[in-house]
């Protein structure tokens, strides 16, 4: 049972583990950490540490309970008004880690405290608790022994982070004492280079390279670098080991980062390799990062001197306007902390009275330091500053209020300063403050309106006005993914009161996913009885009516959600996500984790005119991109949309030099062992008619390459059938056993030395003229060594996984089910592996020629003609063994595996881990772990709590901004890096407009008059082409439309025509109409495909093709006697040559397709472009070319102008309106 629980409980952090190191985790789990102050931000911290793993956590909030709490605190309902805060939330908490030891505290004393890894202060601004309890845990010590029992006393302080959210601002400031060590500054994984050369000097010089798939990054000078797999650069004597200390480069400590002036790119020195053994080749150069000792200042002093946020070392920046808000918030807090001080109480909100006396405070605070600074001849370094009223006025009004966006922002913020207490990322250093305050409605809403009423929306109100929050209500919003973002949203939604209105507010969720164990710690609306169940179902019941197997309260009971267990794109327009669904919303709010998604959903908001809220988070990095119709970029035109490129096919296939190669090759093996040959089958099995037939087609072809890949999907598609055939499900699952040995010794043995054969260790590499460039094994490239079965470790965890995941694919073996922790409990060692491996037969070695594409120039040129007709002969007695098979035994016996990441037992990770093992140990790489393999694998970027959290609560903000109707200037594009304390944030990517330009290009100077160059030999402006590129309309966006009259769904191609000339003085010159994507079989690369609209294509009639049994030129000259010329004899022809290879035209001739210029727009959209129109209310006519008439010089006489007609390089999109 305990190794169960390990065993679960691995599962569940296996993300945390990759995104914060298991060292970090492991010190989490050992932490304590007390909270003070549980309002929104408080109980947002506990949320967020807890999901990070944090073992211990102890409340302290008894203040009871306001029905205002239950604004912004998701543990806290109307419902649990007057009892105590820690109370109600602990039970409702420890759901969240039910491994977790979270407890209330009966008082706030110094032994409590003392006790704490870290605590954090959220309830209030009490300048002299805050201090005092600051100096306590700065200063805080204990005794210990040394080895001889004698007792000293050391520094142990207790780490001290102090939040406060005012309204549209917010506070965190950190202090972990006089001397912390940061182990890991960023967090990033460190940087690999490759060994080119190294040279013998005083000051070593070292050359390398950049490995494939991996960023061109500088390697950060603070840390250290280690070499290892270096051929060469051994120490000769005992002496030299010394100095070097160790015996070869390889063994000896990091490097610091040095280079010296003139030293190339891509280097850097080491120390005397003088001494050293000469550099032969190989090896690599690996990142040890240095530690770093912080020394952090009190509150006390950070009050006074809080730095600058353009200086290092201080106030972090984070208005990137420059206009100073960091200070200007910071003095408005000290204005804040004097009013406390002074009154008792935190200011009314909106009472300008209060206000007066917090600004009169920030100022003499000002006027204090300047004194101050003038006193000490600047050495006191205290705040300089001129207070703006504005911004502190604002910050007065709202101070005592609590936004619920804020609090989610803080509670991400603060509880990542919590993982820092671990050593791992940069910690603040001293204050962090943030303003929201472009957010402010303007001008204010009255007064009465801003008003408490005594519901949970009055802080809400306070700032926005409850006619906001009534809008709030009554929007209709679609939130797309319900996974780490999609729970923060559903949150942030219910408790801001979003789509509650009686009259037609409405949260529609669509996500496809069902919930795995390791999404529970950080998708905190899911609880370990949810696994295996609908995400977009239980995010919505969790926020509504969480139901009796959980304590958690209702969030807001008033939430109208609709929920679908589907995929948002293509296949589901017809269905649930219609034209009208999209028209009916007020926004789109986006909780993504692929590109793919992203840009459809982006295209659809850009077509319906919707604004859309875009996000997203890798690790502990975030970004918020608001897209508003008319006002910004698309999320596609905007700079966050690009994606990484990969690994040289070359490379994964022969040459890998990381243990990242060997993964993602591995998981290519996972795709072609388990996944490729069940879906061979299955289509087999569906129509093995049909797939003879086109077989033998493709085998007669005259295209070597069609008859080689048809020769070999035959052999391919045997093999698969001649495993699924097995009758005896016994003896089918020893059949697998024998596969996957013979798998083994295919990838591991048989196609290492076809390559070895090809190129032997003295292989030399020489260009077209003979001349020796060198050895071939070299660089990049490592020599690599066949593999022996010897039950090694990676190997027999191989033959395990690769045997049972075979066995499912053909039914010998059930799958696992997601709750059965004991699956193969008994085949999983490497005994079992061992009595398996005894009964197999070691397979001959028969030698292959080995694909040279990306290694030889030629590696392309045709196959021999012996080998077509070889491989043509193998196919079809291959077809004819296809045409005996029973396939009836076969119905519902094979299917696919299908790669699950997130299941540790199901043998996918297993396979991928072990097979990538096995190649590395053939070119000598290090191994892999499972953790690593299994984020590889799928390129995993944990998403932590942390971040996830932070995001979501900015992005409220904008959701705010966008319904405010706020200018591009107020929206923001936010970046958030909590690992550096990095907030960059700008104003909205302005609207890109497209206009007519003059576009000049430098002409070929071989073909200009001698008087053509000036006196520096550069061609004069006057002779440079010049080309006119025309945009229509003038200043448009990807937001405008050119609207189609109602009822032009009925036009015909001319009544288009001729609207476009007489509306807009445009020619339609073409119309290529998108109808699907093809997808390229060797890249799997999709690729569109149009069909021609205009000029109207000639249309084949099938009754019209000259007799088969002539020859070709016969049949163009009986064409041509038929009437049929031009670029339509062509068209004829070559339909006539593909009947003729199949051998006879079709039994019942299809009549000829109508050509488009008889059909409406409507019809031309449904048989061209092949939509299905029953769903549509408009359509953009994608695909148009247009030409437009427009002055131009004339050549003859410049003063003097004539029409002629440009193509429009920018054509806004014609919209179509449809009745559905």
């Amino acid at each position: 049972m305990a190794e169960a629980a390990e065993k679960l409980l691995a599962n569940k952090f296996s993300r945390q583990n990759a995104a914060l190191g298991a060292e970090t985790t492991k010190f989490l789990r050992a932490a304590k950490v007390l909270i003070v102050g549980l309002r929104g931000a408080g109980v947002e911290i506990a949320k967020n540490c807890l999901l990070q793993g944090v073992g211990a956590l102890t409340l302290y909030d008894p203040k009871p309970c306001a029905v205002a709490d239950a604004g912004a605190n998701f543990f806290i309902s109307e419902a649990d008004a007057g009892a105590p805060r820690d109370a109600v939330c602990r039970p409702r908490l420890q759901e969240l880690n039910p491994d977790a030891v979270v407890a209330v505290a009966d008082a706030l004393d110094e032994a409590l405290v003392g006790a704490m890894t870290c605590v954090v202060f959220t309830d209030g601004v009490n300048r002299d608790e805050l201090a005092r309890w600051n100096e306590f845990c700065r200063t805080r010590t204990a005794e210990e022994f040394d080895v001889r029992g004698v007792p000293r006393t050391v520094s142990k302080p207790v780490s001290f982070v102090w939040a406060f959210c005012a309204g549209l601002c917010m506070t965190v400031f950190v202090d972990h004492g006089d001397a912390f060590e940061v182990k890991d500054a960023d967090g990033e994984r460190p940087i690999v280079r490759l060994v080119e050369s190294i040279s013998s000097e005083t000051r070593g010089l070292v050359r390398f390279a950049v490995p494939d798939g991996v960023p061109a990054t500088s390697p950060p000078p603070d840390s250290l670098y280690e070499f290892s797999d270096v051929a060469g650069c051994e120490a000769g004597d005992a002496a030299a080991a010394a100095t070097l200390g160790g015996a070869s480069l390889n063994a000896c400590p990091g490097f610091p980062y040095a280079k010296l002036p003139g030293d190339p790119a891509n280097s850097f020195r080491i120390g005397d390799t003088t001494s050293l053994t000469p550099y032969q080749n190989g090896g690599l150069v690996t990142e040890r990062k240095a530690p770093s000792t912080l020394s952090f200042q009190s509150l006390g002093k950070r009050l006074v001197a809080p730095g600058s946020p353009f200086d290092s070392g201080g106030l972090a920046m984070t208005d990137y306007t420059f206009m100073g808000a960091e200070l200007q918030v910071h003095a408005a807090l000290i204005g804040l902390m004097e009013f406390e001080a002074k009154n008792g109480r935190l200011p009314a909100a909106n009472d300008e009275a209060d206000a007066d006396a917090i600004l009169a405070n920030a100022r003499a605070y000002a006027e204090a330091c300047r004194v101050l600074n003038a006193a000490t001849a600047g050495q006191a370094k205290a705040a300089d500053l001129e207070v703006d009223e504005r911004v502190c006025r604002a910050y007065a009004r709202h101070c005592a209020v609590e936004l619920q966006p804020v609090a989610t922002f803080c509670g991400g913020v603060v509880a990542q300063e919590v993982v820092k207490c671990a050593g791992k990322y940069t910690p603040l250093d001293g204050f962090l403050h943030f303003s929201f305050l472009e957010a402010l409605p303007e001008p204010p809403p009255p007064l009465q309106d801003r008003a408490a009423r005594g519901t949970r929306y009055d802080d809400l109100a306070a700032v926005f006005g409850h006619s906001f929050v009534e809008r709030l209500g009554g929007l209709n919003y679609f939130l797309v993914g319900s996974g780490a973002l999609g729970c923060e949203f559903v949150k942030n939604f219910a408790l801001c009161g979003l789509c509650r209105g009686p009259s037609g507010g409405r949260l529609t969720i669509a996500d496809a996913d069902r919930i795995e164990l390791s999404n529970l710690t950080r998708q905190f609306l899911f609880r370990e009885h949810n696994v295996g169940f609908s995400k977009a179902i239980a995010a919505a019941a969790m926020a509504v009516e969480p139901g009796p197997r959980t304590c958690a309260n209702a969030m807001n009971s008033n939430l109208n959600v609709t929920c679908h267990e589907a995929y948002v794109g293509p296949k589901t327009e017809a269905t649930l996500f219609d034209d009208r669904f999209w028209e009916a919303l007020d926004g789109i709010c986006n909780a993504l984790d692929n590109m793919e998604a992203r840009f459809y959903v982006d295209a659809t908001c850009v077509k319906f005119e919707k604004s859309l809220l875009e996000s997203g988070t890798m690790g502990t990095s975030g970004n918020v991109d608001p897209v508003v119709p008319h006002k910004t970029k698309t999320y596609r035109e905007g700079g966050n949309a690009a994606e990484g490129g990969g690994v040289p096919m070359c490379t994964l296939r022969n040459f890998p030099h990381l243990i990242d190669h060997c993964i993602e090759w591995a998981r290519d093996k996972f795709a072609e062992l388990f996944e490729k040959p069940a879906n061979r089958v299955k289509k087999f099995v569906a129509d093995p008619a049909g797939l003879v037939k086109e077989l033998r087609r493709k085998l007669a072809s005259s295209d070597a390459a069609d008859v080689e890949a048809a020769a070999a999907e035959a052999e391919l598609l045997a093999k698969a059938l001649e495993l699924a055939t097995i009758a005896d499900p016994a003896a089918r699952r020893a059949a697998c056993a024998q596969r996957a040995f013979e798998a083994f010794h295919a990838l591991f043995r048989d196609q290492i030395l076809d390559l070895t054969n090809a190129y032997p260790r003295e292989a030399r590499v020489t260009d077209k003229a003979g001349n020796d460039k060198g050895p071939f094994w070299s660089g990049h490239k490592k020599f690599p060594t066949a593999a022996t079965y010897a039950a090694s470790d990676e190997q027999w965890r191989f033959l395990v996984a690769a045997t049972h995941l075979l066995a499912q694919m053909v039914g010998a073996q059930p799958r696992k089910e997601e709750s059965d922790l004991n699956y193969a409990a008994g085949e999983r060692d490497a005994a079992w592996a061992s009595s398996v491996a005894a009964a197999l037969a070691v397979p001959p070695y028969q030698a292959k020629k080995i694909d040279k594409t990306g290694i030889e120039p030629d590696a392309g040129e045709e196959n021999a003609a012996d080998d077509v007709a070889a491989a043509r002969a193998r196919g079809l007695d291959l077809a004819a063994r296809l045409e005996a098979v029973d396939c009836a035994v076969l119905q519902g016996r094979v299917e696919p595996a299908d790669f699950e990441k997130d299941d540790d037992d199901n043998f996918h990770i297993d396979f991928v881990a072990s097979c990538a093992n096995c190649r590395a140990r053939n070119y000598a790489i290090a191994p892999t772990d499972f953790d690593k393999a299994k984020l590889t694998a799928e390129r995993i970027i944990p998403a932590i709590a942390t971040t996830t959290a932070a995001v979501t609560g900015l992005v409220m903000l904008e959701l705010f901004k966008v319904l405010l109707g706020k200018p591009a200037t107020d929206l923001r594009t936010r970046q958030v890096g909590l690992a550096l304390n990095y907030y960059p944030s700008f104003d909205a990517d302005n609207l890109v407009t497209f206009s007519t330009k003059e576009v000049k290009t430098k002409p070929d100077a071989s073909s200009l008059p001698p008087d053509a160059f000036d006196q520096r030999g550069e061609v004069k402006a006057e002779f440079w082409d010049v080309a006119t590129q025309v945009a229509y309309p003038e200043k448009h966006s990807v937001w405008t439309k050119l609207e189609a009259p109602d009822g032009a769904e009925h036009w015909k191609l001319d009544a288009l025509r001729t609207w476009l000339k007489d509306a807009h003085g445009l020619t339609l010159t073409a119309w290529n109409l998108p109808c699907g994507e093809v997808e390229d079989p060797e890249t799997g690369e999709k690729k569109p495909v149009s069909a021609r609209v205009y000029p109207v294509p000639e249309v084949v009639d099938l009754s019209k093709l000259p007799p088969l049994d002539l020859t070709k030129p016969k049949a163009m000259m009986a064409l041509t006697r038929a009437g049929i010329r031009g670029g339509a004899t062509m068209k004829y022809l070559n339909e006539w040559s593909k009947y003729k290879q199949l051998g006879a035209l079709p039994t019942d001739l299809p009549p000829p397709e109508p050509s488009a210029a008889d059909m409406t727009l409507r019809e031309i959209l449904q048989a061209k472009g092949k939509m299905a129109l029953g769903h549509r209310t408009r359509v953009l006519l994608d695909g148009l070319s247009c030409s437009v008439s427009r002055p131009a010089p004339n050549a003859m006489d410049t003063d003097q102008t004539y029409d002629e007609d440009f193509d429009v390089e920018k054509l806004a999109p014609v919209l179509l309106k449809l009745n559905l």
